[in-house]
Formats: structure tokens, sequence, C-alpha cells
């Protein structure tokens, strides 16, 4: 072994002795680690608890059937069981929706669909509790995007300036190495345990999750290591500078108050700003006031849009002068298509939102990291409108099952709950985000770019100039008194004398 190699073996023990002396890091790293595990283990106990919610929805079904056959004769008309029957639909959780709750803390993963207008039961959940929206979700997304960095500003923000503060950098410059490689070595030994701390996390949910290890898991790892390792070049360029440790620290603190914080609400802000939609509560209450009008209007104003809609029941015979169930359903309908247009361009928005937000993520890696996490585990905003569309299908395949027993005025006996169609929909996470993963990986090149400025500056230590200079001038005739009586001085990077 060469003497260099030798050297830096030794170097890295002893940096490794020092971090592990202070216990600091070990302890914010065991709490870090809970932290994960706690989020895991939660995760995956609400993902538990809706799947038995899911696994519920079809016995429900079958009991709420056999009371509207108890309360109803078989010769009552079926559009009268129809209004109180509900049909379940469902977002199936996958086994990486445990990590990343997503719009799924907002939107349920079950709902009830029934035969009567679509739009106010598609949209009456855009109505959220903003105090839950405000809180969000304790998930491991939020542990990876917002703990880690501060675990990192914690045990890293002195990694240059802690010499200055304890007096030891006129030893450590005095070392036949480079400042830059120790302050390298510094950061790698912090960035090996942080690390450490996130494959062990990712290991212990693919083990409590039983995640299979296929592409996605190593899409996960490497966008967890590049985040990680941003954030340590982050502290490294920070560093460079060359100032005091309190305000290496205010920076680093500001540096993620604007990058998790800040600039996404101002990104978010923007985009709803440039992208204007009409929300649910607007869609669900135009609806209604088109379909109340109906009750005020004559049959045929609602008939006439209706059969042209559907001309196969054209020919049916409808009641104009008294109240009937294919008139009242095809009122709904009505009420639907009145407002089609404004739901096309609220899915239209929606989308263009999702746009803006994974161009934003190109310059912001904790929402990049944040879209990739959602979008494996299936709870973005692509697969919430997926589900709605099939939500949507789902309706109209019961309107094509429903409306011949109902136009042909059946009764409850012509009713077959296993004759239904059910509603499906795959619920499997959608195709990684890679714009996003690009996005992350492209911003930690960017950073990674300026490691050789810093560099550089780092390696121009103002105490070995400061000092050289000190000893030039003390060299010269009549510079000073007898060395052995005065005492020496010890310039620091901040000009400040230290006696020796």
């Amino acid at each position: 072994m060469s003497s260099s190699s030798s050297r830096f073996l030794g170097r890295a023990r002893l940096e490794l002795r020092q971090m592990l002396r202070a216990r600091t890091a070990l302890v914010v790293a065991s709490l870090l680690l809970v932290a994960g595990i706690a989020a895991i283990v939660d995760g995956a106990a609400r993902v538990a608890h809706e799947r038995e919610v899911i696994a519920a929805l079809e016995p429900a079904l079958r009991e709420e059937e056999s009371y509207l056959r108890k309360t109803h004769a078989p010769e009552d008309d079926l559009g009268l069981v129809l209004y109180y029957l509900a049909m379940p639909v469902a977002h199936e959780p996958t086994e990486w929706t445990a990590l990343s709750t997503g719009l799924r803390d907002v939107h349920p993963y079950s709902r009830h669909l029934r035969f009567i207008g679509l739009v106010p039961q598609l949209y009456k959940t855009d109505i959220a509790n903003p105090l839950k929206q405000l809180s969000g979700s304790f998930d491991y997304g939020f542990v990876l995007i917002f703990l880690v960095p501060l675990f990192i500003i914690g045990v890293s923000y002195d990694v240059r300036s802690r010499d200055d503060d304890l007096g030891t950098e006129p030893l450590v410059c005095s070392q036949p190495t480079r400042l830059s490689r120790v302050l390298a070595l510094r950061l790698a030994l912090r960035a090996g345990l942080v690390s450490a701390v996130a494959l062990a996390l990712l290991a212990f949910a693919a083990a409590w999750l039983r995640l299979p290890l296929d592409a996605r898991a190593g899409a996960f790892a490497l966008a967890s290591l590049a985040y990680i390792a941003l954030w340590f070049v982050v502290v490294f360029l920070v560093a460079s500078l060359r100032r005091s440790s309190a305000w290496n620290a205010i920076s680093l603190v500001g540096a993620w108050i604007a990058w998790c914080v800040l600039l996404p609400a101002l990104v978010n802000l923007a985009i709803l700003t440039a992208s204007p939609a009409h929300g649910g509560v607007e869609l669900t209450l135009a609806q209604r006031q088109e379909q109340n009008a109906g009750w005020d209007r004559p049959k045929r104003a609602v008939l006439d849009p209706f059969f042209a809609r559907r001309p196969e029941w054209a020919s049916t015979p409808v009641p104009e002068d008294r109240f009937s169930w294919p008139w009242y359903y095809a009122m709904h309908e009505m009420g639907d298509a009145h407002v089609a247009r404004q739901v096309e361009d609220y899915h239209a928005a929606l989308a263009r939102r999702e746009q803006w937000t994974a161009r934003a993520a190109l310059v912001l890696p904790p929402l990049a990291l944040e879209l990739v996490l959602d979008r494996m585990a299936g709870t973005d905003m692509a697969t919430e409108l997926a589900f709605r569309d099939s939500m949507a299908a789902y309706h109209e395949q019961l309107k094509q099952y429903f409306y011949p027993l109902i136009f042909n005025y059946k009764g409850l006996a012509a009713f077959d709950i296993d004759a239904v169609p059910r509603h499906r929909f795959d619920g499997a996470p959608r195709p990684l985000h890679l714009s996003s993963l690009a996005g992350l990986l492209g911003a930690l090149a960017l950073l990674g770019a300026m490691v050789p400025l810093a560099v550089r500056r780092i390696d121009a230590t103002p105490w070995l100039e400061e000092a050289s200079a000190s000893r030039k001038v003390s060299s010269r005739p009549g510079a000073g008194q007898d060395p052995s009586t005065e005492p020496s001085t010890l310039l620091t990077r901040d000009g400040k004398a230290r006696e020796t």
C-alpha cells in the first residue's frame, strides 16, 4: 500500500472517529430511521384499511339489494328502486401507495355511484377540508423530501467552519493534503451515513410492504440517492464561501425553505393563476341548476334534446302530463350534458397544470422527487383524472344496461344484480415520471459543474497566504524584537490573531 493511500485511510479513520464521537449524527440518524419506519408502517396500515373497505363493497351491495327487495314489491317501478341503488367504484391502492399518499388524502379510494346525474357525484370530492389539505399526510415521501435535507444540514453545516471555531484550522491546513479533499472526505462519510439510512428504509419498506424488486425499486433508490447527493453538493458549495458556522446554517436552512416550501408554493400559485378552472363546486352548482330547472319546464323541453342524443328511445311513449321515471332520468342526463363542455375544460386545465408542474420540477428537485414518488404510487393527478374517466365510462355502462329496463317500464322483478356491470379500473402505477427523474439528475449535474470552482476557492486558503506574508515581514532586518521573547501569532481566515 502506497504512503498516500495510507495517509488517506488514516485521515478517513480519524474523521470517522470524530464524527462518531460527537454522537449527534448517530442520534439524529436514529431518529430519522425511526421516523421513516413509523411513516412506512402507518402508510401500510392506511392501505390495509382501504383494502378492507374495498373488499366489503360487494357484500354491502348484496345487502342493499336484499333490503330493496324486502321494502319494494316485485311489480314496483324499477326507476324508483334505482334511485336508491348505489354501485361501488374503487381505485385500489398498490404496494407503493403506502410510501406516498399524494392526492389520496383528499380523494377517497372508494365511492358509490348512483344512477342519477354524474357530475355532482364525480366532483363533490373536490370540496375538501382545507385544514386536511394544509397538514397533508405523514408518509415516507415527507420524510425523504423534507426531513432528510434537514438532517443533512444539521450534521454538515459546520464541516469546514468548525476548524475555525475550534482554532484548529492552521493545523488542518498544514497537513500534506488539500483542504478540499479533507472537506470532501468529511461530507462523503456523512453522505454514506444518510444514504445508509435511506437504503435501510427502502429495504424495510420492501420487506414490510412486499414491494417487487424491479425497475421501479431501482428508480426509487436512484432518485433518493440523487436527492441526497444534491443536498451534499449544496453543503459543499456553501462551505466553499468560507463563512462562519452560523452563516452556513442560516444559508442552508434558507435554501431548504426556498426549495421545499416557498418556491413550490409560488409555482403552484402561478400555475393556478395562469391556468384557471371552474372547480367541482361550480360544476356541481351549474348541473343542479339546469337539472332542477327541468321541473318548471314542459316535459318536451327535456325529452326532445334527450331523444336527439339517444334516438333509439325517441319512439318510447313518455307521459307529458305527469311524473315518469324515464323523464326524470332524462332530466338528470341533460343536466350533465349542459356542463359537458365545462367538464372538458376543467379536465384540460388540470392536465395543463400537471404539465406545468412537471416543467417546474426541472428546476425544483423536491418537487421532482415528489412527482416521481406520486407517479410510482399511483397517487398523482394524471392517475386521478384517469380514474374519473373510468367512472364516467362506467356510468355510461349503467345507462346502457338500465335504460332498456326503465324506458320499457319494467318492474323490480326484471332486475338482476349479477347482470349489472361492475366498475373496473387498472390502478397499477403509470409509467415512471422520467421527465422529473431527468430533472432531478440534471439539477445534480448542474450543481456538480460548480464543484471545481468551489474546490479552487477552498484550496486557496487565506491562512496560508497570510502566514507566509507574516513570516516574510518578521524576517526583514529590524522587523521586531527577539523572537524568543515575543509571542508568535497565527492568522486565521478572518484575519483574527491567535497567540501561540
